[in-house]
């Protein structure tokens, strides 16, 4: 983002160009033209998949998530691995599937695991 000129909250950085930045997040479906939510899903993998090159930055968020937890598991690993191993791009990917972290193990250098949590103090809940 700094790259168009936005804030970046550090006292330096360096930044690289991109080509571009694909995303792929949410859930949603196109019902009139008869596309499921995993039918959009994997449209748009595809499509990121096709045009990303080494220079770009892509995130995913959750993807093989709209069918069944082994099939899921599958379209992410297989994603995943294409973009470590063909694309070489840097990628964030969000998954819920704990097997994938595996992926950590076998790219070391490459790949990073990272896990994300958070605690709301109590009484603290809606406050701005």
């Amino acid at each position: 983002m700094g790259q168009i000129g936005s804030y970046v909250p550090a006292s330096s950085a360096r930044l690289g160009i991109l080509d571009a930045v694909y995303t792929r997040m949410g859930a949603s479906d196109n019902m009139l033209a008869g596309e499921s939510t995993f039918m959009v899903e994997l449209n748009e993998a595809s499509q990121i998949m096709k045009h990303a090159t080494r220079k770009s930055l892509v995130i995913l968020d959750e993807l093989g998530r709209g069918t069944s937890t082994h099939d899921g598991v599958a379209i992410a690993y297989a994603v995943l691995r294409h973009f470590i191993e063909k694309i070489k791009c840097m990628t964030l990917f969000v998954t819920h599937y704990p097997s994938l972290a595996k992926l950590a193990h076998e790219f070391q250098g490459i790949v990073g695991n990272y896990h994300m949590g958070f605690l709301e103090a109590e009484g603290e809940g809606n406050k701005r």
